[in-house]
């Protein structure tokens, strides 16, 4: 009975002692996620500018912003226009990067190493570099594209200048930090079994049917993971649009989160601000929880059954 006693009042102890370790992370969890989560939603409802007290006005602000708002809907379309571009660059890049880089040759992982680096670089660095490369008169992206430029007797781009290009600019940069999706790409083929490929190689297949019918096939559960990942980040794009554009030219960059920061932060309607979060939460789980129910015809896994 003592013994059992005793057992019982370690576990006490351990488990005191783990919330203990755990008790900054949930504090932190609350104060800046759960709290701010909730308050949201309420301020959703209502009429508020952080001068005075929130006024509840019902579905006002979701009525306003869905049918009186000449921004809202120009805005949303930049943003799913970017995600439709930006999603399949990254998607394809990145598993065309791995691979190449999937290749047992000497120094593989110094390259690896390099392609990863730019997703430690801050975005505002990031997006000021690229500020430079897309210089219409003098950024390395033209400059490499002269000899065609002069060939086709055809003007230097001007990649943010031009409400044309500027989409497919900002969509090029996140090209920059493929190298996170390339990781778990990699490591998805580093888990296929060897053994299928030396079958297929018995059998008579070549390099492009070993590719269409084992390779890709057993890649579709990173592809589904960066594919629900990029989508997400798609639709919150921001900062590139922010340092490099403000929004032009022509309001083309002027993505939904961009014009969510300025009636939160410039005109003070956090009532709206709110709303537009919320919308923009729900559009984006929508669109994820398409892609979770069609990923089952799609979505193969070792054992051979899809998702």
């Amino acid at each position: 009975m003592k013994r059992g006693s005793k057992k019982h009042n370690k576990l006490d102890a351990e488990a005191k002692a783990g919330l203990l370790f755990a008790l900054p992370f949930i504090i932190g969890l609350v104060i800046f996620t759960v709290i701010p989560f909730v308050s949201s939603f309420i301020f959703s409802f209502t009429n508020y500018n952080m001068k005075t007290s929130p006024d509840f006005v019902g579905l006002a602000n979701y009525k306003i912003m869905l049918a009186n708002d000449s921004l809202f809907w120009p805005s949303l379309w930049n943003t799913i226009v970017h995600v439709l571009i930006s999603t399949p660059l990254n998607l394809i890049f990145g598993v065309m990067l791995a691979l190449l880089l999937n290749n047992k040759l000497k120094g593989m992982n110094v390259y690896r190493t390099i392609f990863y680096l730019p997703n430690v670089v801050s975005m505002v660095a990031m997006a000021l570099l690229w500020l430079w490369l897309f210089q219409p008169s003098f950024g390395l992206i033209n400059q490499l594209l002269g000899p065609i430029y002069k060939l086709l007797g055809a003007q230097p781009i001007g990649w943010l200048n031009d409400a044309s290009t500027s989409k497919l600019a900002i969509a090029l940069m996140g090209l920059w930090t493929c190298g996170g999706s390339m990781v778990i790409y990699l490591a998805q083929l580093q888990d296929i079994p060897r053994d299928l490929y030396e079958a297929a190689e018995i059998d008579g297949a070549n390099g492009w049917q070993r590719m269409k019918r084992i390779t890709i096939p057993l890649m579709t559960p990173a592809i589904f993971y960066n594919l629900i990942m990029t989508l997400i980040s798609g639709f919150q794009v921001f900062m590139q649009s922010f340092i490099m554009t403000s929004g032009g030219p022509a309001r083309s960059t002027y993505y939904f989160a961009y014009y969510l920061y300025d009636k939160a932060f410039k005109d003070g309607q956090m009532g709206m601000a709110s709303a537009m979060a919320w919308f923009l939460l729900v559009a984006t789980l929508i669109v994820t929880m398409i892609v979770f129910v069609t990923s089952r015809r799609w979505v193969f896994y070792m054992n051979g059954e899809e998702n």
